[in-house]
């Protein structure tokens, strides 16, 4: 079974970089270069997992998680934060809004992988 996974991240090559990795894992993949545009794909694709980049324009990644919390559809799904700097302030922040994991750039894609299926595998067993 294809996973569905949205990519939403307003810088294009790691936006890139992070399908062409789900893509050849076999992951059914959308993107969208800002949160807002996100938000309407996350609506439109039911996705089974997120991977959200925090600081863009538009609509930032704590407004996106507020917001996909509030949809009873798509409030459980699990929301991956890709981030330039691991334990940092707004890694902790994201947190309080619901994100599950963190992937940091630049990405591996070994780690990228095995964070995805792992908080998918986590979201099963709940």
């Amino acid at each position: 079974m294809s996973h569905k996974a949205l990519v939403i991240d307003d810088e294009e090559d790691f936006r890139l970089i992070a399908e062409d990795i789900l893509k050849s894992s076999g992951f059914e993949v959308y993107s969208s270069k800002n949160g807002a545009e996100g938000l309407i794909s996350a609506k439109k694709f039911k996705p089974d997992i997120i991977l959200l980049d925090w600081k863009m324009p538009k609509m930032d990644g704590e407004t996106f998680c507020r917001e996909l919390r509030e949809d009873a559809s798509l409030k459980k799904t699990p929301i991956i934060m890709l981030t330039v700097n691991s334990k940092t302030e707004a890694e902790l922040e994201a947190l309080h809004f619901g994100v599950d994991d963190f992937i940091a750039k630049p990405y591996k894609k070994e780690e990228f992988l095995a964070r995805v299926r792992a908080v998918l595998r986590q979201r099963r067993s709940a």
